[in-house]
């Protein structure tokens, strides 16, 4: 098990929300900010106030760091999350999942095997690079793909990484119907979210 302060939390807050027609850090479900609720879940696991990263000083009352290296997308931010802390570990998320499962993210962090560089789920036969931990050791390598100043997947780090699963026989005893993962990209995600919650 990982000590709590060798893990930082790191939020994503820079998607301009262009299918959705609004910036997807501000969106309310039920008249709750996903943003706030994911802020205040990760600061209860993690013991530690996670970082923001985006493309302004300030979001929904939250303090942001601006990004590096701008218009690099989510590995981006996962470098200048590198920049921002000296903790062995990054758990990286996005601002725009609202139903995050405490026990799930919990058993992840448990499991997290320090010799990996990236600890992610693995389930129905995709990966969520949104909702993983990578290691500080992949500092240099992810400085070496923001240099060459083209926009690269976080996955693009996958192939020189040690990558280690959580896997989705794992998954399911914390998060059966995988609503971790929702994310809200589009207008039709935001209407099925919002149905899912007035369901629960």
């Amino acid at each position: 098990m990982q000590s709590r302060k060798s893990i930082k939390p790191v939020i994503l807050v820079g998607g301009k929300g262009k299918r959705l027609g609004k910036n997807k850090a501000l969106i309310s479900i039920d008249g709750e900010s996903v943003l706030r609720k994911t802020v205040f879940l990760l600061e209860e696991i993690f013991e530690t106030v996670p970082l923001l990263i985006g493309d302004n000083s300030e979001i929904n009352g939250f303090p942001v760091i601006p990004d590096v290296v701008k218009g690099a997308g989510p590995l981006g931010g996962l470098y200048t999350a590198f920049l921002h802390t000296d903790a062995k570990f990054i758990f990286l998320t996005a601002c725009d999942m609202p139903f995050i499962k405490k026990e799930l993210l919990i058993a992840m962090k448990e499991k997290l095997p320090p010799c990996c560089d990236v600890f992610v789920p693995y389930y129905r036969g995709f990966t969520e690079p949104l909702f993983a931990f990578y290691s500080r050791r992949l500092l240099g390598s992810v400085e070496e793909i923001i240099s060459l100043k083209k926009y690269f997947p976080v996955r693009k780090i996958f192939s020189f990484a040690k990558v280690l699963y959580f896997d989705e026989r794992e998954i399911v005893k914390y998060d059966p119907e995988f609503l971790t993962f929702i994310n809200i990209n589009t207008k039709e995600d935001y209407e099925l979210a919002k149905r899912i919650a007035s369901a629960s």
